[in-house]
C-alpha cells in the first residue's frame, strides 16, 4: 500500500526566529534542460528526497528505541540529532527538485514510513539496526554518495550534496562506533554487544540483501548514452549513473567489510 505526500513549506520559515533554527538551502538555478532530460533529473531529485523522508522515520524508530531501553542521553540526543538532519536533507531535496518543476507530491510505501517494530525484543531490535541498518546501509550509502560527489561540477545542486555527505560520516559511522564501545563495555544496563558470530550473520544477511537489489533505473542510466544529457544532467546534481553499481558493489565488497574486521578486531 501507498500513500501520498505533499512535501511543502510555509511562509512561517521566514520569521526571523525561525529561519535562524533552519538550514540555509543554496542558491538554485535550474538551468536551459531539454524536456526529458528535466523529467530524468526531477525523478531523481524526488527519489532522494522520498529516500531522506523515509530516513527520518527510520531514525525516529531507533530514537524510541533508545528511550525504551533508557540509553544513555548522549546516544539519545545524538539520534535526535540525526532525524533533524534526515528531515533537512528530505526538505533540500525537494526544493531542488520543484526548482526544476516538480510538483512536490511524492508516493511512499506506508510500511516504510510506519517502521513497525518486530516481535524481537527492544534490544535486539536496537542492535540490529546498528548493524545493518546504519554499518551496512547508511555505510554503503555514504561511499554511493562520495562517489557522485566526484563528477559533479559545482553548482548549487552539487552544494546540497556536500551539505549532505557532512551529515551522512555520522549516519555511516554510528553503527561501528556504538557497537564497538558496547564490545569493550563489561557492564551496561542497557544493551550487551551480540557477541562476533552474531554480529557477522547480521552483516551478511544484510549485504546480501543489498546485492539483490536493483540500484539504477535503466531509464536513468541509458540516456546518458545521449552527448546532451550527460552534459546537462550533472549541471543540475545528477551524476552518470551508468558507474554506479559498479561503486555499489565496490562498497559491499571492501568498505562494509574493512569497518567490520575493524569492529571485529578492537
Amino acid at each position: 500500500m501507498h500513500v501520498m505526500l505533499t512535501l511543502e513549506e510555509t511562509d512561517l520559515k521566514e520569521v526571523p526566529w525561525i529561519h535562524r533554527t533552519r538550514r540555509e538551502v543554496p542558491h538554485l538555478r535550474a538551468p536551459e534542460l531539454r524536456d526529458d532530460v528535466r523529467k530524468i533529473a526531477i525523478q531523481e531529485w524526488e527519489e532522494r528526497a522520498r529516500a531522506e523522508y523515509i530516513g527520518v522515520m527510520i531514525v525516529r524508530r531507533f530514537h524510541g528505541l533508545l528511550v525504551d531501553l533508557n540509553a544513555p542521553m548522549d546516544l539519545q540526543e545524538l539520534a535526535l540529532a540525526m532525524m533533524v538532519q534526515e528531515q533537512q536533507h528530505s526538505a533540500m531535496c525537494m526544493q531542488a527538485a520543484r526548482s526544476l518543476g516538480s510538483e512536490g507530491e511524492l508516493s511512499f510505501p506506508l510500511d516504510e514510513l510506519q517502521q513497525a517494530r518486530s516481535h524481537e525484543s527492544e534490544e535486539v531490535q536496537l542492535l540490529k539496526m546498528l548493524a545493518t541498518t546504519f554499518m551496512v546501509g547508511e555505510g554503503t550509502a555514504f561511499a554511493l554518495l562520495k562517489h557522485t560527489m566526484q563528477s559533479l561540477p559545482e553548482s548549487g545542486y552539487r552544494e546540497i550534496l556536500k551539505q549532505i555527505l557532512r551529515d551522512e560520516v555520522i549516519h555511516s559511522r554510528i553503527g561501528q562506533t556504538v557497537l564497538g564501545w558496547l564490545k569493550g563495555q563489561t557492564e551496561c544496563a542497557w544493551a550487551r554487544y551480540p557477541g562476533d558470530d552474531t554480529l557477522n550473520g547480521w552483516v551478511a544477511e544484510a549485504v546480501a540483501d543489498l546485492r539483490r537489489r536493483d540500484v539504477v533505473e535503466a531509464q536513468t542510466a541509458e540516456i546518458f548514452d545521449d552527448e546532451v544529457a550527460a552534459k546537462q544532467l550533472p549541471s543540475v546534481g545528477i551524476s552518470d549513473s551508468r558507474t554506479f553499481r559498479d561503486a555499489y558493489l565496490q562498497a559491499l565488497r571492501v568498505d562494509i567489510p574493512q569497518a567490520l574486521s575493524d569492529l571485529l578486531s578492537a
